[in-house]
């Protein structure tokens, strides 16, 4: 589910004029881990995907950012970024700087409201990926990724992006997940037609 996101035109007159624009290649990165937190962004177009190394060279994603949302927005309230950002297409974004977003959250407790919005909304997204990736059983992880993307009263899910990158997300192999649909497809759990999943039971143990 996703909430309405920050837009700069929401700014004042005066500091939008102060906002600069990014084209993004493929795989170029916007900021990394470490580096002084000096602005948030918000995604013209394209995809940016947040995530950081372990010690071990080993990818611990953070999330995704659509064309329209806003991203990195603790940037406002850290001395240095948490993680790295990576353009997972050509992309365009533009820079916010942080002192210019801090004196207009000053100016209007609306804009200010707004941004605390977005960064709890954030969170809460961090929070579910956490718990997700917790379900040790490839089938019940895919299940419950389902049912949490599912609109109240709906049973209808279609996926707005690869295998791949929902195998990203939930810290699981592509050939992990497919095994879990077809699992979940014998056990007429889910019915599917290309990027459409339709689930007929919710209330499934393993």
């Amino acid at each position: 589910m996703k909430m309405d996101s920050f837009k700069p035109e929401q700014l004042p007159i005066d500091l939008q004029a102060l906002i600069e624009y990014q084209d993004l290649e493929e795989r170029e990165a916007i900021f990394h881990k470490g580096e002084a937190a000096q602005a948030m962004f918000w995604l013209e177009s394209g995809q940016i995907r947040l995530l950081h190394y372990t010690a071990d060279g080993q990818t611990v994603n953070h999330y995704r950012v659509q064309a329209g949302e806003s991203f990195a927005e603790v940037a406002l309230f850290i001395a240095s970024y948490d993680c790295t950002a990576i353009a997972e297409s050509a992309s365009r974004i533009a820079i916010l700087p942080k002192y210019l977003l801090l004196q207009a959250m000053r100016q209007s407790s609306d804009l200010a409201e707004l941004l605390m919005a977005q960064l709890a909304w954030r969170l809460h997204q961090a929070k579910i990926l956490l718990e997700l990736r917790s379900i040790r059983s490839a089938r019940d992880r895919m299940l419950q990724y389902l049912l949490i993307s599912m609109q109240p009263e709906q049973s209808l899910i279609k996926l707005d992006q690869p295998l791949r990158r929902i195998a990203e997300d939930l810290a699981l192999t592509p050939e992990a997940i497919s095994r879990a649909l077809a699992q979940l497809e014998n056990e007429g759990v889910i019915a599917r037609q290309k990027r459409s999943i339709q689930v007929l039971r919710r209330n499934v143990a393993t």
